[in-house]
């Protein structure tokens, strides 16, 4: 069993595996110093300020417990990984072999519409299912402030959505996330995903969108956003 000294430290394992800071998790009822001493195992959290911690994760109480002795978290962010090498290589047949099957947590799910938006973005081959579409579709919708793991899932998922999803999501995403502003590497995070939506409207032919996400990088973009200016500028 774990002492509330090990469990500290499983929740930063799961925290960072998933792309949180330690701000990300905190809100009204849960603060930094909380999380800081509860990593650290220097103090406990009241049942109360642990519910809020495992939902800052965006899990369920049981999804968080399930990592414990068998972390899947972390064998995610490997998987995850081998999946940025294989998009790379153009390898649709390794990816097909990454699926995982009977995915029973949240986040192998989205492992594997990652990968299935993956292959389609590259073969045109379609292996979404409806379930996973509506799935995507409410976990995106759901989030009230997305942290760099949802901006993530998103830039991925793109194949998986309807077209006015994106482009409101999109808007969303310049509007609503302002901690970007201050820190350089989730900006560069934010502005790819942006160039995404943006080369995703091209594709399909929504001109319209295409524009307004054009002026929208028009303004974010700086003169060191050179691989995102030639992207734009190319298409």
């Amino acid at each position: 069993m774990l002492n509330f000294r090990d469990l500290g430290a499983h929740y930063r394992k799961v925290r960072e595996a998933r792309g949180y800071s330690m701000g990300d998790v905190t809100s009204d009822n849960l603060n930094k110093s909380q999380v800081s001493r509860f990593e650290n195992g220097t103090q406990m959290l009241l049942l109360d300020g642990f519910m809020h911690a495992i939902n800052g994760l965006n899990m369920t109480v049981s999804e968080f417990f399930l990592t414990i002795g068998n972390f899947e978290v972390g064998n995610l962010q490997i998987f995850g990984e081998k999946l940025q090498e294989l998009i790379t290589a153009q390898d649709i047949d390794g990816l097909k072999a990454m699926i995982i099957r009977k995915p029973r947590t949240n986040e192998k799910k989205i492992f594997n519409i990652k990968v299935k938006c993956a292959i389609r973005e590259l073969s045109g081959q379609n292996l979404l299912t409806d379930e996973e579409g509506q799935f995507i579709d409410k976990y995106l919708t759901d989030c009230e402030e997305w942290t760099m793991f949802d901006t993530t899932v998103f830039s991925m998922c793109l194949e998986a959505l309807d077209t006015e999803l994106v482009y409101h999501l999109g808007l969303q995403l310049i509007e609503k996330n302002t901690f970007y502003k201050t820190l350089p590497y989730n900006a560069q995070i934010v502005k790819r995903t942006l160039v995404n939506v943006y080369v995703y409207m091209i594709f399909r032919g929504c001109f319209v969108y295409a524009e307004e996400f054009e002026k929208q990088l028009s303004t974010l973009l700086k003169p060191t956003d050179t691989d995102e200016k030639i992207t734009i500028q190319f298409f």
